[in-house]
């Protein structure tokens, strides 16, 4: 009885499939066992292929956060150059040449415009070339039928700056607001080297005046619609996207902006980003000091990468923005910053610059927490120092994925950076705490190259499988940096 009988079995390999050809009483069959998975050994060191800028706007683009989504498409984070707090009309135009105007013992300067609409405060841009001496007084009047009328009245106000800073903005305000209207203000009184900043060209509804007669040109002077200081902050966070491997981008976006009055109202710079548990979570660097020294860490989230974002406030989320990593060594030195982030089996890998006194210590740091506590920066645990790159001449910040493929931690950063013989240094470590330097790439690199970042997933891991980039600052002058763009490969 049975089925049958079985006459023989035969075994066939062929590659890593097997086949089982069975003759049988009713007839002969083929049945193919599945294929077992296939790994592709790739290079433990990714080669760098010819690529090409992103952005050539004048000023720059720096230390690039880029996330490669399951779609294909491509968000990528950049630090671009600052704005001015509060939201200003002003009575010139922004594109036209600025010079800085002299004004000696008993000269005026001044300007009459129209405002259409309430306003807090009225500012004046005045230099002194760098003096620790020069004093002006702001006066502003009512506008009435013309300049002598105008300045014999009282004026609504007057104050005196005295010593007051280079290229301080002159300030006159009024909680209540002024009025929409006509008005002048007249800087007197010079002493030192005091100046004010004039932009050449026509500027609609504006008149300028140089010891009471009309000249050409703008004085650099603004209204400020809310109440704001109007101070400048230096760098801002600007976002992209693109849909074809970096080909074409959307425009800039400036999505995260430092808090007026807050301790990050000085800058918002060196985005590092990741998304998990539904949230994006953006770490950045700021400073409370005015040399751009002595930085902490900071971090912000949203539930899109555009934001809008909520910044840590120091016990959760959103209102008055508080550090995460605070440096406590001398403020002297950069301090702690440039952070980026790899999530790896639910533990959060938060690495971070500390460059530091200790003989000028130029440092990646680690902290480690769950991803899945929602105020995880209370619980951030400190790993201590896990890349020193001290002796490398001109190191800068780490950038740092997971391979899943070789189960190892990758660093990048930029070596004898803004020179004409940088390259990019890579370390790797087994466990995100013992990093060695294992290569230097330099093939198909730009000269001057600075502030590297390279792609990964949303948890900050790379496929080599998949198309990867990196991408840096790059040029002689500074500030005034391109962005490079190239694909790597993993070939072995």
């Amino acid at each position: 009885m049975g089925l049958g009988i079985i006459k023989y079995v035969k075994v066939i390999m062929v590659g890593i499939a097997i086949t089982l050809l069975v003759t049988c009483k009713n007839g002969s069959s083929s049945v193919k066992i599945p294929d077992q998975a296939v790994t592709t050994k790739y290079a433990e060191v990714p080669g760098v292929k010819t690529g090409w800028d992103i952005y050539t706007g004048g000023v720059y683009r720096y230390g690039p956060s880029i996330i490669l989504n399951s779609d294909g498409s491509i968000d990528a984070w950049f630090a671009a150059p600052g704005d001015f707090f509060g939201d200003k009309i002003k009575n010139y135009n922004d594109p036209d040449p600025q010079v800085a105007i002299s004004l000696p013992a008993a000269v005026t300067a001044g300007q009459k415009f129209s405002a259409n609409e309430s306003f807090y405060a009225i500012q004046v841009a005045c230099p002194n070339w760098a003096s620790t001496n020069s004093s002006l007084t702001l006066n502003f009047y009512q506008w009435n039928k013309d300049y002598i009328t105008t300045t014999e009245a009282p004026a609504i106000s007057s104050v005196i700056f005295i010593n007051y800073l280079d290229n301080q903005n002159l300030t006159i305000s009024n909680d209540n607001k002024f009025p929409a209207g006509d008005y002048l203000w007249v800087l007197s009184n010079p002493s030192g080297s005091a100046g004010v900043w004039k932009k050449t060209g026509i500027k609609s509804g504006v008149t300028n005046y140089f010891n009471g007669e009309i000249v050409d040109g703008n004085y650099s002077s603004w209204m400020l619609i809310n109440k704001s200081s109007g101070t400048s902050y230096w760098d801002q966070v600007a976002y992209r996207r693109s849909l074809d491997n970096g080909v074409t981008w959307s425009d800039d976006q400036m999505v995260l902006k430092p808090t007026e009055y807050s301790r990050d109202q000085f800058s918002v710079c060196d985005p590092g980003v990741a998304k998990w548990g539904g949230f994006y979570y953006l770490g950045y660097t700021s400073t409370e000091d005015v040399r751009g020294t002595n930085n902490q860490v900071y971090v912000c989230r949203a539930l899109s990468p555009a934001g809008p974002w909520e910044k840590w406030n120091g016990t959760g989320w959103g209102g008055d923005p508080q550090p995460v990593i605070t440096y406590t060594e001398s403020p002297d030195f950069f301090g702690a910053g440039e952070p980026c982030m790899v999530v790896k089996n639910d533990t959060l890998f938060f690495f971070y610059s500390w460059n530091s006194d200790a003989a000028n210590a130029i440092t990646t740091r680690l902290s480690t927490v769950l991803a899945t506590e929602v105020n995880w920066p209370l619980k951030l645990k400190d790993q201590g120092t896990v890349i020193n790159k001290t002796s490398i001449a001109g190191a800068d910040h780490c950038d740092i994925k997971y391979r899943d493929d070789i189960q190892k931690f990758q660093a990048i950063h930029t070596a004898s950076r803004m020179t004409s013989a940088s390259f990019i240094v890579l370390w790797e470590s087994a466990d995100g705490i013992n990093f060695k330097k294992v290569a230097e790439m330099r093939d198909k690199l730009n000269p001057f190259l600075h502030n590297c970042g390279w792609s990964g997933d949303e948890s900050g891991h790379i496929n080599p499988g998949k198309q990867q980039f990196i991408s840096y600052a790059y040029g002689p002058n500074w500030a005034n940096w391109k962005t490079a763009w190239h694909p790597l490969t993993f070939n072995p």
